[in-house]
């Protein structure tokens, strides 16, 4: 930061001069009052040659009562005053500084603002300290050795420093037996491999069936393979795998449907397109 003389010297200057000012207002009232007197004098007319020595002793006589007031206030003026007391503070903000002086007995004070400069680059980072003392060792830290379950089921630590720690239950109690319940009813014999056979219907489907004595239990599935039924008829109900020839081509059933294998329909899939006619033989 940088001190500004030139504003402090200005700030110092009116000061004085206001001090100045209020010293010589009498006098200066005064010299008002004669040159305002002298300038209402008459113009002199052409006459004959005055006696010199005539006027200036009525101009003394006309002047000696105002000379006498103006000696009279020129010595009542005092001393100058001095500037004592004077003292410098930096404010907190290290932006402004307080003038503080004095002229005669009045108290002045006048801050003036501190120019910041930029900020200046950031130094290299200087050499590693010494090394510290070296700490008290620590205590041994204490870990986990082992862990059991002894016959009260409550779970027990063994520690490194050969102390345990129990945490108790961790197994309950068995409790107590329940009632014995009904005995149920005896279950159907089974059947045995000895007496299943398999059935065809000459599709696509199949049936398992197990026989023992009147006891029948039959199981039947279809295995969805692809079947050629021929040319498709309307009102044949036709399942999925079934397919048909119409219009030429091959048409698969995805879904049971007795519906026209046109193309409009969704539960039938075009397999093979009907091929183009051949040219006449010659």
């Amino acid at each position: 930061m940088t001190f500004d003389g030139k504003a402090f010297g200005a700030e110092i200057v009116g000061a004085v001069k206001a001090h100045v000012a209020e010293v010589l207002a009498p006098v200066t009232d005064r010299l008002d009052v004669l040159e305002k007197r002298l300038s209402e004098l008459p113009t002199p007319k052409d006459g004959k040659d005055a006696d010199e020595e005539a006027i200036a002793a009525r101009v003394s006589e006309m002047l000696a009562g105002e000379l006498a007031e103006i000696r009279t206030a020129v010595e009542a003026i005092p001393e100058p005053a001095s500037i004592s007391d004077v003292d410098v503070e930096t404010v907190e903000d290290g932006r402004t500084m307080v003038l503080r002086f004095t002229i005669g007995d009045v108290d002045h004070a006048f801050e003036v603002a501190l120019p910041v400069g930029p900020a200046g680059e950031k130094g290299e980072a200087g050499e590693p300290g010494p090394e510290g003392p070296k700490g008290a060792d620590g205590k041994d830290g204490v870990g986990l050795a082992g862990a059991v379950i002894d016959r009260s089921g409550n779970l027990v630590l063994t520690l490194t420093d050969g102390s345990t720690r129990d945490l108790g239950t961790v197994v309950g109690k068995d409790g107590a037996a329940g009632q014995n319940g009904a005995d149920g009813r005896d279950g159907a014999d089974g059947v045995g491999f000895d007496d299943m056979e398999v059935i065809h219907d000459g599709a696509r489907g199949f049936t398992f069936r197990f026989v023992k004595g009147d006891r029948v239990k039959e199981f039947p599935f279809s295995v969805p393979a692809m079947i050629y039924r021929g040319v498709y008829r309307d009102g044949e109900t036709y399942g999925p795998g079934d397919t048909v020839t119409w219009g030429g081509s091959l048409w698969h059933c995805d879904a049971e449907t007795t519906d026209k294998p046109d193309g409009q329909q969704k539960a039938w899939t075009l397999a093979a397109k009907r091929g183009r006619d051949g040219k006449d033989a010659k």
